[in-house]
């Protein structure tokens, strides 16, 4: 039945208009666009589409269809038009029986069934009312009867599933209005179809029987644009329409579409085209829907009708014409632009705030963001950061911010700690000094020399101060150990010396454990305890005996009542120290990083972890964690060791290498939503085979010769993609889970006949795990010669079989024989290979690949022989790199790590084939040159030096150059001993040393 078009008057609500609010703080303040395939070309993308398996698809001019995993942008363009013919696209559709359906624009419609990988196109045909309309496809929809409406230039058509698969195309009357039309949008509501077209809104009923049009302006009835609707939408149950003049709210009661408008106050500011219209499905019922159009991204207020104003302006991407905008599984945005490719906008969850933001550090004189060391909160809640420049404070009752400067002499490139005594003195310990200021009123920091002076020490840095009493405190000296300082009698006196022995040793951190007493660990000499009852420091061991890495550890952290966290680089250890048990979490449980550099527990019962790639909280009771990185509002993922502290509302600071951010941990917002896992390629004995896969393959068949093959999987959560790893196992070959890892290849080979279950779990950027496992069933199919006719064959030929077998015993014998004569020397030169290849790498340093002491002193003892025996001279050199802890201290270990391998390469290119290099212990490496008097030493060694000078290591954008200092002693006679050569060579290197380094000094 048709009824009668009704033409709606306008109505302008300007009297409705409410004054400016303020901005909305809008989830979605930064876009970036994409420089892949959509972003790099010009691009239109006409249609992004989110699947229930959560792969994104966009329908583009240029660049076909493209599904886009996280990793990759796959074209599926080939499977949907085998010819490669170049098609655009306008919209896209994947139907519950795992057909994609992709609108052309001049080539109709084409389906691909992922089940049996065949396409078909559907095309306008004059012979035919029922074909689609026309070859120019705008849109595509299905509706709650799962119909398949297809919108085209010239009309609307459906398709229907009449048998399993085997979709009709159907036709409107002859004479329906919807026949005729431009057909821009579809959308549904309990009880109606809307349909968005070249000359206004039409309603039309689930069983099609009954209609009605509705016009914005019916004055202006006829062939314009004065009443094209360019897109619709209905958030529930409300209408509404998107346009060349803004966008409407149809008023199905009064049969009236009511403007949005512009507060009142926003001058000169017009309508806009909209192009699309799409809800947040993750802002929680905030009754606001964004709109997409020539003059960018809109967000409205259903409920006044009117724009929102956000950050920075009305709109975000002013100057982008989208024309599609999608929400992946975490919320984040997608938005299409005619020209300009496809944008991404992460949603941002504001878990982080920067503690000193730019304007407060330009105010105080200071560079952007640096390193912050240290961050520590006194017990009034004043906030302590530490960093090369200073020490900055923020007062906790007026916030306000303070720079305390090291005076301009002192040359200071780190705070090791900050601790503020029972008299409120600020302790401010350096790299290579100590300082103190009056925490109560801050004015400047000055020098503390009583304690180098009462121990006798030089400029040793101080790694940590912890209070023992309301007057005493424990310091850590770099290279010595614990002292003792009672500040009321202002004396310090030597607990714990057991670090000199070794070059660089230190103490990094002290905790303490009321029933166990305090704990010191150290960066090579791992743990020592001091009970409560005891004035010795005990060195106890941590890890079992099979544990792999040695006894470093880079902090410690304490858990009343009973539990130790030990930070190192091969994870973080939990030590519980009432019933010796031990765990180590790494990164094939969650975290993001083996480097852990700092633990801190907060008060919602989590434990929060400093790694060098990002933050992560764990959950010790549900053995959970969670990874946070740059994606969630982190200024870097590089975290400095132990630099977090919580004051005593629960709020926690760390720093980083780009300055510090403060969150607290009971606001943290998530997303718990478990991710999927897809398969995403397939290569069967070198061949890709991927389309097999479809889009949720859940069986693959394997030939008898296809044993060998390759599955790509992903992770679709696209928060932070290239942070996502997973996890799989082959039931039926072994039930046991892999580690986790980055890798998104499966390689199998060799698999014998028989059926298999490859089950795989995928974990996001923040550690949540998919909630169940990807399953792919794999049968391999036996070959013929197991088959039930091969066995039958075989038994009848076993007969002669055992008849020639015994004719060729005895020659079969024979050959046995020789076989294992033949194995038994090639055991026997792999066994000694393989000790050849033990003792090279027991005399080996595995940094630099230089011999290690034993292997030095092995070669020593025989070059010194045969060198006597002749008669020649010897000459023994000791370097030492300049300055080397500070290298480490700034630009962390790895960079270290590189000098010395640089310098190792410096070494062995400069030096003959006859002189041995070694590294003698930390940055320090020895030479032996055979033949080689005093005066040719030091000549070598001055060359050396100035190589070592020359060279260049980019390290954070700038160029870090080193120096070395060489000690040498040489022998006319060959017959002098290791130890007195070494006494020798040490004793010049220390001379070099204190006499201003970076020379050659022999002795």
């Amino acid at each position: 039945m048709r009824l009668i078009v009704v033409k709606i008057l306008l109505v302008v609500l300007g009297c409705l208009q409410l004054s400016i609010g303020h901005a909305k703080t809008v989830e979605f303040n930064q876009f970036e666009r994409l420089s892949d395939q959509l972003g790099g070309r010009q691009s239109s993308v006409y249609a992004i589409y989110r699947s229930s398996h959560d792969f994104l698809w966009f329908a583009t001019d240029t660049d076909g269809v493209l599904r886009y995993d996280g990793y990759d942008y796959e074209p599926w363009s080939q499977y949907l038009f085998p010819s490669g013919q170049r098609v655009s696209y306008s919209s896209l559709l994947l139907s519950s029986d795992e057909k994609l359906w992709a609108a052309t624009w001049g080539n109709g419609l084409v389906s691909w069934n992922a089940n049996t990988q065949v396409s078909r196109r559907y095309m306008h045909s004059t012979d035919s009312p029922a074909s689609l309309r026309d070859d120019r496809v705008q849109t595509l929809f299905q509706d709650s009867r799962q119909r398949l409406w297809v919108g085209t230039l010239n009309g609307l058509s459906y398709l229907e599933d009449i048998a399993g698969g085997d979709w009709q195309m159907q036709g409107l009357p002859a004479e329906h209005p919807l026949r005729r039309q431009r057909i821009w949008w579809l959308a549904e509501s309990n009880d109606s179809l809307w349909v968005a077209t070249s000359q206004g809104l039409y309603q039309l009923s689930l069983d099609l029987a009954q209609w009605q049009h509705y016009l914005l302006n019916a004055a202006d009835e006829g062939p314009n644009r004065q009443n094209e609707i360019r897109t619709v939408a209905v958030f529930d149950e409300e209408v509404w329409i998107g346009t060349d003049f803004g966008v409407f709210f149809f008023n199905q009661e009064h049969q009236q579409f009511e403007p949005v408008t512009f507060p009142a106050g926003a001058d000169n500011l017009s309508q806009v085209r909209s192009n699309v219209l799409l809800s947040d499905p993750f802002a929680a019922d905030d009754g606001t829907f964004w709109s997409g159009g020539a003059g960018g991204l809109y967000l409205i207020d259903r409920e006044r009708k009117q724009y929102i104003e956000l950050q920075g302006g009305w709109s975000k991407l002013a100057e982008v014409d989208v024309r599609s905008i999608a929400f992946d599984s975490v919320g984040d945005m997608w938005v299409g632009a005619r020209d300009q490719g496809i944008f991404f906008g992460r949603r941002d969850r504001q878990n982080f705030t920067t503690t000193i933001d730019s304007d407060q550090l330009t105010a105080l004189g200071l560079p952007d963001q640096r390193a912050t060391n240290v961050v520590y909160y006194d017990a009034d809640d004043d906030l302590w950061l530490g960093f090369a420049e200073g020490v900055l404070h923020q007062d906790a009752q007026t916030q306000a911010w303070q720079m305390l400067s090291f005076p301009p002499e002192d040359f200071v490139n780190q705070v090791e700690t900050l601790f503020v005594d029972t008299d409120d003195t600020l302790w401010v310990a350096t790299n290579t000094r100590l300082y103190r200021a009056d925490a109560n009123n801050p004015k400047k920091l000055e020098r503390f020399t009583l304690l180098h002076e009462q121990l006798a020490l030089s400029d040793q840095a101080v790694n940590e101060i912890f209070p023992i009493s309301d007057d005493e405190l424990l310091l850590a000296f770099w290279g010595e150990g614990i002292a003792r300082f009672n500040l009321t009698t202002q004396t310090a006196t030597w607990e714990f010396q057991g670090l000199a022995g070794l070059r660089g040793n230190q103490v990094y951190d002290i905790a303490y454990l009321e029933q166990f007493g305090y704990f010191a660990v150290t960066r090579y000499s791992g743990v020592f305890q001091r009970a409560n009852d005891s004035e010795q420091w005990q060195s106890i061991a941590i890890k079992p005996p099979e544990a792999s890495g040695g006894d470093d550890f880079l902090c410690v952290y304490a858990e009343p009542p009973a539990t130790l966290w030990l930070c190192s680089i091969e994870g973080v250890w939990q030590v519980n120290l009432a019933d010796g048990t031990q765990q180590l979490l790494s990164m094939k449980h969650g975290l993001p990083s083996d480097r852990v550099v700092g633990v801190h527990a907060d008060n919602e019962g989590f434990i929060w972890f400093l790694t060098s790639l990002g933050l992560a909280r764990y959950d010790a009771t549900t053995k959970s964690i969670i990874n946070f990185g740059l994606s969630d509002g982190l200024p870097a993922e590089v975290m400095l060791r132990q630099s977090v502290d919580m004051n005593s509302a629960g709020r926690l600071t760390v720093g980083s290498v780009k300055g510090a951010v403060s969150f607290d941990p009971a606001a943290i917002s998530l997303n718990p939503e478990s991710p999927q896992v897809a398969l995403t390629e397939l290569v069967i004995s070198g061949e890709n085979r991927s389309p097999e896969l479809g889009f949720a393959a859940s069986q693959l068949t394997l030939a008898p010769e296809e044993r060998s093959f390759v599955v790509q999987y992903s992770v679709l959560d696209f928060h932070d993609a290239t942070r996502n790893s997973g996890r799989y196992r082959l039931l039926g070959a072994d039930d046991e889970w892999s580690d986790w890892s980055f890798n998104r290849e499966i390689s199998f080979a060799g698999l014998a006949a028989g059926d298999y279950v490859l089950q795989i779990e995928g974990r996001n950027s923040q550690g949540i795990v998919s909630s169940q496992p990807t399953e792919l069933a794999i049968r391999v199919l036996r070959p013929w010669w197991q088959t039930t006719w091969a066995l039958v064959l075989a038994v009848v030929l076993l007969g002669l079989a055992v008849y020639l077998l015994l004719r060729l015993r005895f020659r079969a014998l024979e050959a046995v024989n020789k076989r294992l004569d033949e194995e038994v020397q090639i055991r026997t030169r792999e066994l000694e290979q393989a000790n050849a290849q033990l003792l090279r790498q027991s005399q080996t340093d595995p940094l630099t690949g230089l011999l290690n002491r034993r292997g030095f002193s092995e070669c020593f003892l025989q070059t010194q022989q045969l060198l006597a025996q002749r008669n020649e001279a010897i000459a023994l050199v000791l370097l030492d790199v300049d300055y080397f802890k500070q290298v480490n201290d700034r630009y962390g270990h790895d960079v270290g790590d590189e000098v010395l391998r640089r310098i190792a390469s410096i070494l062995q290119q400069r030096l003959r084939k006859d002189d041995f290099i070694g590294r003698w212990g930390g940055e320090e490496f020895i030479l032996l040159l055979p033949n080689t008097d005093a005066e040719s030493a030091v000549r070598v060694c001055e060359a050396l030096r100035k190589a070592i000078a020359e060279m260049l290591i980019e390290v954070q954008g700038q160029q870090l150059a080193v120096t070395a200092t060489f000690g040498v002693t040489a022998q006319a006679d060959a017959k002098v001993g290791l130890e007195q050569l070494l006494k020798h060579a040490d004793d010049a290197l220390y001379q070099g040393k204190s006499s201003g380094r970076n020379q050659v000094v022999i002795r």
